[in-house]
C-alpha cells in the first residue's frame, strides 16, 4: 500500500512538472537578469520549476543509493535552488550544463551522510564533517569553490590532512555511486576526460566546457554534430546511437565508431593542452 502510494505522489509530480514548458536560451538569460538585477522572486521560481525535469532525470542516476526517488528529487531540487541564484548569464553555456553540477552536488552529499558503505574512524567522520562545514562557509564567503590552501588555514591544518580527507571522502562517494554507473553498463565518456580533484567548482567547470567548445571546432560538422546530440552538448537531451543515425543517415556502428575516434582526440586534447594555447590556435 505504501509503495502504491509512493508510485501515484510520484506520477502526480511529474504530472504537474511537466506542464511548464522547457525554457530557450534567451529566455533562460532574461529570467536570469531580472534575478540578479531586480531579486524578481517571479522569474526565480519561474526558472526552478521550468527545470525540475532536469532534476528527476539526474535523481534517476542514483536509483539504486537506497533513497526512493522522490527523497533525491527533493535533495535535487534544493540544489537547483542554489543554481539558479548563482547562474551568470553572461556565462556562455546553458543553465541546464550549470545545475547539473549544483544537483548531483547536494544529492551525492545526501547518500553520502545517510549511508557509509565502509568502515571510517570516528576521528575522520568528524574530520569531514568539519571539512563540509567550513567548506560550505567558505563557498558562500568567497562566492567560489576555495582552495585547499584556504581550507587548511581555515581548518588549521597541514594541508596533507586536508588532501587525506578529500581522499577519503572521494573513497566514500565512489563506493556510493558505483551502483548508478553499473546501471548503466558504462561510465560516461567525457568523464575520463576531467582531473583527478576530489570536485570541480562551477568556475573550473565553465572552464572544462570552453575546453570542450575550443577543441569540437578542430573536428568535422559531422563529428561535431554527433558528439553534441550523444552528449546534450548544447542543453537537449542525449541521444542513443540509434537515433543518431535515423538524424544523419549513418548506421549505428558508423556513429560508434565516430564518437570513439572523437573521444580518444579530445582525452588527448585535454591532457596536452591549456586553455590559453587552444583560445590562441582558434584566433
Amino acid at each position: 500500500m505504501t509503495q502504491t502510494r509512493i508510485r501515484e505522489d510520484l506520477e502526480l509530480y511529474l504530472e504537474q512538472i511537466s506542464i511548464v514548458p522547457l525554457l530557450t536560451p534567451e529566455e533562460e538569460k532574461e529570467l536570469a537578469w531580472n534575478i540578479i538585477n531586480e531579486q524578481c522572486a517571479v522569474s526565480k521560481n519561474h526558472m526552478i520549476r521550468a527545470n525540475l525535469r532536469l532534476v528527476v532525470s539526474i535523481s534517476k542516476q542514483f536509483a539504486r543509493s537506497g533513497f526512493t526517488l522522490m527523497d533525491l528529487i527533493e535533495e535535487g531540487n534544493v540544489g537547483l535552488m542554489r543554481a539558479v541564484e548563482k547562474f551568470d548569464p553572461a556565462a556562455e553555456t546553458r543553465f541546464s550544463t550549470y545545475a547539473t553540477w549544483w544537483i548531483k552536488k547536494t544529492i551525492k552529499r545526501k547518500i553520502m551522510n545517510g549511508r557509509q558503505p565502509m568502515h571510517i574512524p570516528a576521528y575522520m567522520l568528524q574530520r569531514m564533517s568539519n571539512w563540509r562545514r567550513i567548506h560550505g562557509d567558505l563557498e558562500d564567503r568567497l562566492g567560489r569553490c576555495p582552495t585547499r590552501a584556504e581550507l587548511a588555514k581555515a581548518m588549521q591544518v597541514p594541508r596533507s590532512k586536508v588532501d587525506l580527507i578529500q581522499r577519503t571522502m572521494a573513497a566514500v562517494e565512489r563506493s556510493v555511486t558505483t551502483s548508478a554507473s553499473e546501471e548503466h553498463g558504462r561510465s560516461h565518456p567525457l568523464d575520463t576526460c576531467r582531473d583527478t580533484r576530489t570536485e570541480t567548482s562551477p568556475a573550473e567547470l565553465m572552464d572544462d566546457i570552453q575546453k570542450v567548445r575550443m577543441l569540437l571546432r578542430k573536428f568535422d560538422e559531422t563529428t561535431n554534430e554527433i558528439l553534441r546530440m550523444r552528449f546534450g552538448l548544447d542543453g537537449g537531451t542525449p541521444l542513443t546511437l540509434k537515433e543518431i543515425g535515423q538524424r544523419l543517415g549513418l548506421t549505428r556502428e558508423r556513429v560508434r565508431q565516430i564518437e570513439h575516434q572523437a573521444i580518444g582526440k579530445l582525452q588527448r586534447g585535454f591532457k596536452s593542452c591549456r586553455l590559453p594555447d587552444l583560445a590562441r590556435q582558434a584566433s
